[in-house]
């Protein structure tokens, strides 16, 4: 015997086994009897592990073989059988055990050949042994399997295979001499018996034959054929098949496929010879890959005419989308780097495109991520916007799920920080915010506030904002959308808005998947992608074929647990039917079986099939029709319980299932369904028992049972009953399943039966009015329009009310899905029918509102005249000075009393004077647009009947109002005006928390609270006010608050950057509310921010002789202060000059007239350098004694403006001791009120006066102060300007105490 080299072997190390030896040791263990079913688990695991072993060492022998083709020498000469055999004999190779003890199939590290010299190392990648199960996508009991690779080495020299030289060529009958003698060692291998010496027996065909191509007919061996051989070379009498010495399956056919492996045989019947070394090594990798699945044979359950019904498909594999997968997993990656993305996915139905995206579920959980799913539904796709939100209320629950308490705590925090006093807001959209938190429902708060302007706009701001809190670089958020095809485009115009923030602080990760098959080129989905893209979100599009063939035979493969060689004849064909669509296939697989196409041999172990009847099939190319096939031969308990589950969409609720079971008619239904769910057509979930199905497509063939012209009927049969059985009970869970199925046969309703049609009209209402509460106006549409259908022609005469409540409701819910035309129809047609003005309000309100809205001030001011008139009102057209004069003094005797507390204290008004108040409130804010001079006439009327006959939660904004008028004028009560001021907003919060009126009355207190309040928390306030108009749907208010925070942002100092990328978010929203004016403003301010930081010049192209006059004045306002920070003095007197022209007394009181002021008075200086003018040298004086006034008021904001004027003025006349102590009081004001540009400013100013003085290290200092002020602004273009100054020191070579 020959004896084994101890040679290096890669990684070597460990004993050095004899082949024959190993062998003669396995022959003892456990494995002796492989028949012996018997001895229970344990004993079953010895024999899997021996099985494992022996495969181990065939793998590495048969690669060894497999080299030793490319060796010197290796090679049979004159086709020489002895040669090859001798490569092949048993004592030609050894195996290499590791030094561990207890020998199993994990501790076998090599085999070694002695002639020639080849050692082969047989490891597991380090990377792959504690994951390897999750990558193949095994199941538990699977993970047995592991990823081998093998490391050759001779000597230490490398083989040309490896060196890169390619595998020698070699002819088939070469080939066939290496495969039959492997065959012979392998039976070896695993019988422990010389195929020679066997025991006598007669050869079977149950492993002669492979899986069966032609039913009952065998490849191999016909019937009654004993397996003998006339060839030398072929099994002899005395061969005994491994099958029947109790040897798996496949090892039996692989062993067998080798012993095929000659000429003679491979012509007569060896279909399934091996041709080459290379397609036996990957049989060989695949039994070790996954031995449950190939090796070792499943223990399948037999039927009592021996027939398996079941194919072990691996539910959760991915074939041929390893691409796909990584697309979607780096995309996801980029996200949880801090990035929004999008990922859209085409393809047919059962293409897989759900499965792709559930295979990265596990990687998101893994990065702490959350993942929200939903799916839109082709029977309830009338409300879509509905379905979107639900998602992101099951998000609160994952939160909670996911965080721990700390982090709990923070989010609680956050969104109660970001929302304040509009948190209803959101709980009334999310109501689920409340299982986070108590905190974030506060009591007395309606969640159903937001009045009659509610709309997708404030629905998606509202989201955005929550997004925004939750979703983070720590915990990403992942949305998948299935069936994008069934949504709208309010379900989409919601993920946009999230997705395309332009604060950009979410992190989502947005997937959907769509049918490409049932969208046309003009289909909202790709409007939806093209607007993502052209946002700048990154955005991936992909689209699923059908698999390959190679792919499709892998998963066949998988299926029947057989070689994938052996398959392909039956793969050519599914793929022929099926073009390789993953969900047609398992399907038509599935219908293989039970038609007895493909059924399991028992005694063979193995699948067999019938290639000429598969062929022939007629399956249309249409997985609908298997299953509508296989449907059809259900039980009619089954197929009634699929019918009406298919109705209520891809899931019927359990409450559903339960009112239905109740009437005889449907009495079985439960059963049915749990006949469906053992099918395997459905699944049950949740703790409602809710029934789901397992499939669009499943869905769609139970739904087609029906047959099309009974839809309809069936459908209203269905929603009747359930009517009938709900009525006057609390629907409000069910309304919409039960509304749904009687509106799909609405037509089928009689005309001769108005009682019922009234009855559906009601409940359409009840369903509008919960779709209104949950904020989908457009189901709330659909529900409204079909109520309206049934009623009779006269029904303005005989059902009023409902008739009045109906049309209000679609004219609501069209204004909020954007529909204003028909809203404003509506109205009207409501305001001539009415009978009272009681029951013309709500529509005359909505009507103000829509023209409002729409920038059509003088029909809306004439719409609030008309009404309060009809409210006996008596409001003039007009009013003179005197008569206004008189009314101040009036109001103002009343009002001079007000305080917080005695607002608090104030009786509540009744509810028919609440009314008038509410058109008051609206009548003054469209008249500040729109005829400003009866603004100050409509807040003194609001506030004298306030104090008359009690307060209300319209109350404030009319004492703001006033303040507001207080603040100029002849009047000029500033402390009067900020204590009303301040009073109100305190009794706004506190007493009526009500987020629609605090966003309309913070901006008109804007205009007053600089004078009580610092102004980086006015700011804060209306910002928040913004955010609060913005989520009720009263974007006038927001956008009218957007004005004024940037309006004080800038004054304040904030920094530059944060400004500027503040302005561009309110620029997108109010280009998509189309608000010009609003835009007109923000380009204002955007180029004096732009301007500031590095000196771009504004964009705004407002003309000066254009008809606003605020604007106008805002615009040279900016102009003037654009001028002066950039030391251009004579145009920044020039605007000045022109803003003076323009302002009234009314506005002394502005705080862009306190600063124009202060401008003016800086400026005025470098004017007089140049010209001194009597006209001139009394322009800082009256500024010093304006600012002087303005600290009496509020020493915060105006302090350090009066010092730094004192300063300048000081400076002006060489009084250098004032001016020194004067320019140290205003920056150190200004630090201390942290206004960091007026800090700058006065260090800078106090620099030039030092230069002046000639104490250049002072000066030096306090222009390196204006440099790191300016820096932390984000004024580059201050911060270059300083910097010229440090310089020109060098270039001047001053000294200390030398004038310049």
């Amino acid at each position: 015997m020959a004896q084994p080299t101890h040679g290096d072997a890669p990684g070597g190390g460990g004993a050095l086994v004899p082949l024959r030896q190993w062998i003669e040791s396995e022959a003892a263990g456990p494995q002796k009897n492989n028949n012996d079913v018997g001895g229970g688990g344990e004993q079953l695991q010895l024999r899997e592990a021996a099985m494992l072993r022996k495969t181990t060492v065939a793998y590495g022998a048969a690669e060894l073989v497999r080299h030793a083709r490319s060796h010197p020498g290796a090679h049979p000469k004159n086709n020489s059988t002895a040669s090859v055999n001798g490569l092949c004999e048993i004592d030609n190779f050894s195996v290499r055990l590791s030094k561990e003890k207890g020998a199993s199939s994990k501790h076998i590290t090599g085999v070694e050949m002695i002639s020639p010299q080849l050692a082969v190392h047989i490891a597991e990648p380090s990377f792959l042994r504690s994951s390897f199960a999750d990558t193949i996508d095994v199941d538990e009991e699977e993970t047995a399997g592991r990823y081998l690779e093998v490391e050759f080495s001779s000597g230490g020299k490398l083989l040309p295979e490896e060196d890169g030289g390619g595998a020698v060529a070699v002819s088939q009958s070469e080939e066939d001499g290496r495969l039959r003698a492997l065959g012979e060692l392998f039976y070896r291998l695993f019988s422990h018996v010389s195929l020679g010496s066997a025991s006598a027996s007669s050869a079977t065909n149950s492993e002669a034959s492979g899986p069966a191509r032609k039913k009952f007919k065998s490849r191999m061996a016909a019937d009654g054929d004993n397996g003998e051989s006339n060839s030398a070379g072929r099994p002899s009498a005395r061969y005994v098949p491994l099958l029947e010495l109790g040897f798996p399956s496949s090892i039996g056919l692989l062993v067998r496929n080798l012993l095929e492996c000659e000429e003679d045989v491979r012509e007569g019947r060896g279909d399934d010879a091996y041709d080459c070394l290379e397609t036996l090594i990957k049989d060989l990798h695949l039994l070790l890959l996954d031995p449950k699945r190939f090796l070792f044979d499943e223990e399948l359950i037999v039927g009592s005419d021996g027939t398996v019904s079941q194919l072990s498909f691996r539910k959760h594999r991915l074939y041929g989308r390893e691409n796909e997968v990584s697309l979607i997993t780096d995309a996801f990656c980029r996200v949880s780097c801090g990035k929004s993305e999008a990922f859209f996915i085409g393809g047919f139905s059962g293409s897989g495109k759900s499965i792709l995206v559930n295979s990265l579920k596990a990687r998101v959980n893994a990065a702490e991520g959350y993942v929200i799913t939903g799916k839109f539904d082709q029977i309830a796709k009338e409300r879509p916007l509905l379905d979107v939100i639900s998602v992101f209320n099951e998000l609160c629950l994952i939160v909670k799920e996911r965080s721990s308490t700390h982090e709990l705590e923070a989010i609680v925090d956050k969104l109660a920080d970001v929302f304040g006093s509009d948190l209803s807001v959101l709980a009334g959209l999310i109501p689920n915010i409340a299982v986070l938190s108590p905190k974030l429902t506060p009591e007395g708060q309606d969640q159903k506030e937001g009045g009659d302007q509610r709309n997708l706009r404030s629905v998606c701001f509202t989201l955005q904002r929550f997004m925004r809190v939750v979703s983070s670089v720590a915990h990403p958020v992942m949305l998948f959308l299935d069936d994008l095809q069934w949504s709208d485009n309010s379900a989409m115009a919601l993920v946009e808005s999230i997705l395309c923030d332009a604060v950009g602080s979410s992190c989502l990760f947005f997937v959907g998947s769509y049918r490409s098959n049932e969208v046309a080129d003009g289909h909202d989905v790709f409007r939806f992608m093209s607007s993502v893209e052209s946002a700048g979100v990154p955005t991936t599009k992909l689209s699923l074929e059908g698999l390959s063939p190679t792919d499709l035979n892998t998963m066949i493969s998988d299926a029947l647990c057989t070689f994938p060689r052996v398959c392909e004849p039956l793969s050519d064909i599914v793929y022929q039917k099926t073009k390789g669509n993953p969900y047609f296939v398992l399907e038509f697989l599935r219908s293989l079986v039970e038609g007895g196409l493909l059924t399991y041999s028992a005694q063979k172990k193995q699948w067999e099939w019938d290639e000429d009847r598969i062929s022939s099939m007629d399956v249309t190319g249409n997985v609908l029709y298997l299953l509508s096939s296989k449907m059809s031969g259900l039980s009619d308990t089954i197929q009634s319980s699929l019918k009406v589950a298919a109705c209520f969409g891809i899931k019927i609720p359990g409450s559903i299932v339960g009112y239905l079971g109740a009437k005889p008619e449907y009495s079985h239904i439960r059963e049915g369904l749990d006949q469906a769910v053992q099918q395997g057509f459905m699944i049950k979930v949740g703790s409602s028992f809710d029934c789901r199905f397992v499939h669009d497509k499943v869905r769609e063939a139970a739904y087609s049972l029906i047959p099309d012209e009974e839809k309809k009927q069936f459908h209203y049969s269905l929603g009747m009953i359930l009517y009938s059985m709900t009525k006057g009970s609390d629907i409000n869970g069910v309304v919409f399943s039960i509304v749904d199925q009687i509106n799909h046969g609405i037509g089928l309703m009689s005309a001769d039966d108005p009682a019922s049609r009234i009855d559906i009209a009601e409940l359409n209402e009840t369903a509008a009015v919960k779709a209104v509460d949950r904020s989908d106006f457009g189901t709330a549409r659909s529900y409204s329009n079909v109520a309206l259908s049934l009623l009779p022609i006269d029904c303005w005469k005989s059902h009023y009310d409902l008739t009045r409540r109906l049309s209000f409701l679609l004219a609501k819910s069209s204004y909020s899905s954007g529909d204003v035309e028909k809203a404003r129809s509506i109205l009207k047609e409501m305001l001539e029918k009415c009978h009272s003005i009681e029951d013309k309000l709500d529509a005359y309100y909505l009507l103000a509102t829509v023209l409002h809205s729409c920038g059509e001030g003088k029909d809306a001011y004439s719409t609030c005249h008309e009404v309060l008139s009809e409210l006996h009102e008596d409001i003039p057209e007009s009013v003179d000075n005197d008569a206004m004069a008189t009314i101040f003094a009036e109001t103002a005797k009343s009002a001079q009393s007000i305080t917080e507390e005695s607002l608090l204290a104030m009786e509540q008004m009744d509810d028919k004077l609440s009314i008038t108040l509410k058109f008051y409130s609206l009548f003054a804010e469209v008249a500040f647009f729109s005829k400003p001079k009866m603004y100050a006439l409509l807040t003194c009327r609001m506030v004298l009947l306030t104090m008359k006959y009690g307060i209300c939660e319209y109350s404030p904004g009319g004492f703001v109002g006033f303040a507001n008028i207080l603040c100029g004028g002849k009047m000029n009560d500033i402390p009067g005006a900020a204590r009303i001021g301040r009073a109100s907003m305190a009794c706004m919060k506190k007493r009526f928390q009500s987020t629609e009126q605090t966003a309309r009355y913070v901006a008109n207190y804007g205009v007053v609270a600089h004078w009580c309040e610092p102004l980086q928390t006015l700011s804060s306030m209306i910002s928040q006010a913004f955010d609060a108009g913005m989520s009720t749907g009263n974007s006038q208010a927001a956008f009218l608050n957007s004005i004024q925070h940037i309006k004080v942002a800038i004054i304040a100092g904030e920094k530059l950057p944060v400004l500027l990328k503040k302005v561009d978010y309110y620029l997108q929203l109010a280009s998509a509310a189309r608000s010009e004016l609003t835009r007109s403003y923000l380009l204002i301010f955007r180029g004096t921010i732009t301007m500031l930081i590095d000196r771009t010049p504004p964009s705004d192209s407002t003309p000066e002789n254009g008809s606003n006059a605020n604007l106008l004045e805002t615009q040279f306002f900016h102009r003037a202060l654009q001028a002066y920070w950039m030391g251009h003095s004579e145009r920044c007197h020039h605007y000045i000059g022109k803003l003076q022209q323009m302002s009234s007394s009314a506005a002394h009181g502005r705080l862009s007239n306190v600063m124009m002021t202060f401008i003016n008075g800086l400026n005025s200086f470098s004017v007089l350098k140049r010209t001194n003018t009597a006209k001139l040298r009394v322009i800082p004086k009256n500024a010093v004694m304006a600012l002087r006034d303005a600290q009496t008021h509020s020493r915060w904001n105006f302090r350090n403006k009066a010092h730094l004027l004192e300063a300048e003025n000081f400076s002006f006349h060489n009084n250098h001791e004032d001016a020194k102590a004067s320019y140290a009081a205003a920056i150190t004001s200004a630090r201390c009120s942290r206004f960091v540009h007026e800090q700058g400013l006065a260090c800078e100013l106090a620099g030039l006066h030092y230069k002046k003085m000639g104490d250049i290290r002072s000066s030096m200092s306090f222009l390196t102060q204006a440099k790191a002020c300016y820096t932390e602004w984000g004024s580059n273009v201050k911060v270059d300007s300083v910097a010229r100054h440090l310089e020109s020191f060098q270039s001047l070579r001053l000294v200390p105490g030398q004038v310049p």
